[in-house]
């Protein structure tokens, strides 16, 4: 039978202390008999003696004896200390003969038998008195019934045995505190283990854990590290199981985009290029249609949005080229012909939204090392985010400057509500989104893309609007 931590526990403090209770016990039992017979028969016939010298008391009178034995509750007796003969006493004749026969034997017995009870036997010498030449030195005699030093016994063993009693009662109250001190917190542990292990699969672990009582925080240092472990443990075991979620969605999500770009992107190149040859038609006979024009962005901003599906599928598993590659594709690049660009793909969605357009880029270079399109693309991104964010018009400051370490830093503001996300949450995360609808794409496109461009990314918000922005390393 499995016996748990706490009774495994209280067992052994039990047995430990009774163990030692016994063997204690029974040494002060004898001890405690062995001071007993001393005290009231030794030391009792020795002060009785020392009395009797001290006070020239009469050493052969039966009186004295009788009371010296009822005040000492034994029986007293007196005799020749060179001769094995009673000669006082308050004993019987047949006492004293049976006694003298018992002293007979040359070496005096500790116990004796008169009539059928028996005797501790102690004796003192009574030297003869100070000036009385004639005085024989006497032996004082002092017989104390058995029977009453066993009382005497029984009394210590059961005062013995309550106290170890009472020891083995704290002792087992100490243990149940101990062991609820040690056990309560692996208890806890063991519980939240075992909801762990019968917890479905999809279950949220950040609410089951939120659910559970809280980890040991008192106790024993090792219990206190056992738990603060296991606490690391969940929290590891969350943030991986978050991880694998999201990739596991990032994947599915890649696979998706890559079919879904490669489907909508070779329709709208013959779109794009039928648009193109109807205004290149159009041109030739002095004919202006600002409606191909719009067609024509349009046609660019899909296609960049296309390219975001793209830059997931690569992110969510599909090939993707090397960082030589890469490496390659970059050139010089300024960020405010980067941004004109967008400005003049977006300027009739602006002038529609009643939101104008701020430009502020000094002087000096702005030049960056990057692939255009794809910087581009990042400020694409943020210029439809904070027009989005004034669905009843505003402005949008785009802004770019120098900053220390040869970077340059490009902002895009707004006057919107600004971002409202939950407490904790990263907008640059895929799926986190402020706004009904969003997917939660476009900003985590953009930082992959600054990342990768060595680059950083983030924004300030309040209520009066929200600045979005990134640095890059600038062109050598």
């Amino acid at each position: 039978m499995r016996l748990s931590i706490r009774t495994r526990m209280l067992l052994a403090t039990n047995l430990l202390v009774a163990g030692i209770g016994v063997v204690v016990g029974w040494v002060g039992i004898e001890v405690a008999g062995r001071e007993i017979e001393r005290r009231l028969v030794d030391e009792a016939v020795v002060k009785a003696a020392q009395l009797i010298h001290q006070t020239n008391l009469p050493r052969a009178s039966d009186d004295l004896l009788v009371r010296i034995g009822g005040i000492l509750g034994a029986k007293a007796a007196s005799g020749p200390a060179d001769f094995p003969e009673i000669a006082a006493g308050g004993l019987s004749t047949g006492e004293r003969r049976e006694l003298s026969g018992q002293l007979s034997g040359g070496q005096l017995p500790l116990r004796v038998v008169l009539g059928n009870q028996g005797y501790r036997l102690g004796s003192s010498l009574m030297p003869a008195q100070a000036g009385r030449p004639d005085q024989r030195a006497m032996r004082l005699y002092l017989l104390v019934p058995e029977n009453r030093i066993i009382e005497a016994k029984k009394g210590v063993a059961r005062t013995i045995v309550l106290l170890t009693l009472a020891a083995v009662a704290v002792a087992t109250l100490v243990a149940v505190w101990i062991s609820q001190t040690i056990t309560r917190p692996v208890r806890q542990l063991a519980r939240q283990m075992d909801r762990l292990s019968k917890a479905a699969a999809d279950v949220d672990l950040n609410a089951l854990l939120a659910s559970q009582e809280h980890s040991a925080r008192r106790g024993p240092v090792e219990i206190v590290r056992l738990a603060a472990s296991y606490d690391e443990l969940m929290a590891q075991l969350t943030e991986a199981r978050a991880k694998l979620a999201q990739s596991t969605r990032m994947a599915t999500l890649g696979q998706f985009s890559a079919t879904m770009a490669h489907e909508l992107r070779n329709p709208l190149s013959g779109i794009k290029m039928n648009a193109r040859v109807l205004a290149d038609e159009l041109r030739r006979v002095n004919v202006s249609d600002m409606s191909l024009d719009l067609i024509l962005r349009e046609i660019d901003r899909m296609d960049l949005h296309l390219q975001e599906l793209l830059s997931l599928a690569v992110e969510g598993g599909q090939p993707a080229g090397s960082q030589q590659d890469e490496d390659a594709g970059r050139r010089a690049v300024r960020l405010d012909e980067l941004a004109h660009s967008v400005v003049s793909l977006l300027a009739g969605r602006c002038e529609q939204a009643s939101i104008g357009i701020e430009c502020e880029f000094p002087p000096e270079a702005l030049g960056v090392r990057a692939q255009g399109e794809r910087i581009r693309q990042v400020i694409l991104n943020l210029m439809l985010n904070a027009i989005e964010a004034m669905p009843s018009g505003g402005t949008v400051r785009l802004s770019a400057a120098t900053r220390p370490e040869r970077r340059v830093r490009f902002s895009v503001a707004d006057t919107g509500g600004g971002v409202h996300v939950p407490e904790g949450v990263d907008i640059f995360e895929p799926f986190a989104t402020g706004k009904a609808g969003g997917t939660g794409l476009g900003l985590h496109v953009c930082r992959k893309i600054v990342e990768q461009h060595g680059g950083t990314i983030g924004y300030e918000s309040s209520d009066h609007g929200s600045t979005f922005w990134f640095d890059l390393p600038g062109a050598q």
